[in-house]
């Protein structure tokens, strides 16, 4: 589900301090890092291989009871950096920053700026194949938010409802187009209080701003190149509406009359409840880009789930499966296959992720912020793509299992599978549809005697028609405070 600080038990002494600094290698057979080895891992994982990766982390977390007073501590800062280091192949140094961000909060309310890792929806967050409107697939947006911290219930419904929002402003600067914005807002709210709960809400993501070269050779898309930046129009952005002619009145082009920037996001819900020693989660995104798909025309579009989560203390030093997440994602639908509908009022084929201005779509650094099965075009095999649009593949049905265990407690083990099938664009079908699978498996060791280390081993491999063949791996150690 949507992610949130662990709350520290009273009269309990918990550091809210932690870091750790983790090297190691990936290889590939062909150079290029297999798909579950860099999806999901918020841009710090290299498309190419051979590579050398230092990563390290540092953070102050929130502590919500102070265990030296016995007293509930109302304001409190936190503050993280995960810089990554890369040396590749070609003898070559980058530096990434996924991570970087401070925040102060009252109570449950808090303030953060930077950089921070998250996802966007209600689901596992441990073991899914991505969320659709925010994955952690790419590096995360610089913003600043306003928000609460995880759930929060209120106390007038005797704690059986509990909100968690947030609203947000970033910067979405790419080398394509400079000066896009990044607005964004969720609200959530859980019903229940004991064994059994209920979630639902929705989050709204939207690009907006800018200004290229490239949108010169395109007057009916910006004028002068120029994107509508005036924060006269935040309202639209925030509500996504535009009065008649309002783009005339102001200058901008005809393609603004329909909504300002690119909007998209999803409809949650979810349920959980306990099942012995397990915790079930059942999930759903529905998807909208438009109009059409926010009334719910291109149903059945979306990811749904189904996670099985062990309780702390159930497992002991035996054997046991501690996760399994079983998910499915179509996004065949897109409110219909032609875009002008006669006599409706809506669109249809909404071509997931493409935007006409922004001709990256909802990409950041060229990797997905959404789910990563709608993949950039440079990431697929280019033998025969055949479509010029950045996501050439916005049509898949994915079928995925995620699994974890351990054993004893030293080992713990973990399996990605997906296999997808990809049709293409609307108006511009694959013919035949093409198929892809793609598999990890993952294994963690503590090391006996060294105090929080572990040596880390992963192996993927790719096979199918949407990448190249491939295999690869990762090996690795790391080291914890």
């Amino acid at each position: 589900m949507v992610s949130g600080p662990l709350f520290a038990q009273k009269n309990a002494l918990v550091s809210n301090l932690e870091a750790s600094v983790e090297a190691g290698a990936y290889l590939s057979s062909n150079g290029e890092t297999p798909f579950w080895l860099r999806t999901n891992q918020f841009g710090a994982v290299p498309d190419r291989a051979t590579a050398g990766v230092i990563q390290a982390t540092a953070r102050r977390n929130y502590l919500f009871y102070d265990s030296l007073t016995n007293r509930p501590r109302n304001f409190d800062w936190r503050v993280g950096v995960s810089p990554v280091g890369v040396y590749n192949k070609e003898n070559k140094f980058d530096f990434v920053l996924p991570e970087a961000h401070a925040g102060v909060r009252y109570k449950r309310v808090e303030l953060w700026a930077g950089r921070r890792r998250e996802v966007m929806g209600l689901g596992d967050t441990t073991l899914s194949s991505g969320f659709y409107s925010g994955s952690g697939n790419a590096l995360p947006v610089p913003k600043v938010q306003i928000g609460t911290v995880g759930f929060t219930p209120l106390k007038f419904t005797g704690n059986f409802v509990a909100v968690h929002a947030g609203f947000a402003h970033g910067w979405f600067n790419t080398d394509y187009i400079q000066g896009v914005r990044l607005h964004q807002k969720f609200l959530y709210l859980r019903f229940g209080k004991h064994h059994s709960k209920f979630y639902a809400g929705l989050n709204h993501n939207v690009m907006w701003a800018g200004h290229s070269d490239y949108l010169k050779l395109h007057p009916e898309l910006a004028v002068n190149g120029e994107l509508p930046s005036s924060w006269a129009i935040y309202p639209n952005v925030v509500f996504a509406f535009t009065s008649k002619n309002w783009f005339e009145k102001n200058g901008y082009g005809a393609f603004d009359s329909y909504r300002v920037g690119n909007h998209l996001g999803s409809y949650d819900i979810a349920f959980e409840t306990k099942l012995d020693d397990y915790r079930l989660f059942v999930y759903h995104q529905h998807p909208f880009e438009d109009v059409s798909s926010m009334l719910f025309k291109n149903i059945p579009d979306g990811l749904y789930g189904v996670n099985l989560k062990l309780l702390h203390g159930s497992a002991g030093s035996s054997v046991a499966l501690t996760h399994l997440t079983l998910e499915f994602l179509t996004t065949k639908d897109q409110s219909g296959s032609e875009f002008y509908i006669p006599g409706s009022k809506y669109q249809g084929a909404d071509n997931y992720f493409n935007h006409t201005q922004y001709s990256e779509g909802w990409s950041y650094q060229g990797r997905t912020v959404g789910t990563p099965f709608i993949i950039p075009g440079k990431d697929m095999d280019q033998s025969n793509l055949g479509n010029y649009r950045f996501f050439p593949n916005n049509r898949v049905n994915v079928y995925y299992l995620g699994a974890q265990g351990k054993i004893g407690r030293s080992l713990a083990l973990t399996l990605r599978l997906s296999y997808s099938r990809n049709f293409g664009t609307p108006g511009a079908d694959f013919d035949p549809s093409r198929g892809q699978f793609s598999s990890a498996l993952s294994a963690q060791y503590a090391v006996p005697g060294w105090k929080n280390s572990s040596i880390i081993a992963r192996v993927a491999t790719d096979r199918g028609d949407i990448f190249t063949r491939r295999t690869g791996g990762y090996i690795g150690i790391r080291t914890g405070w």
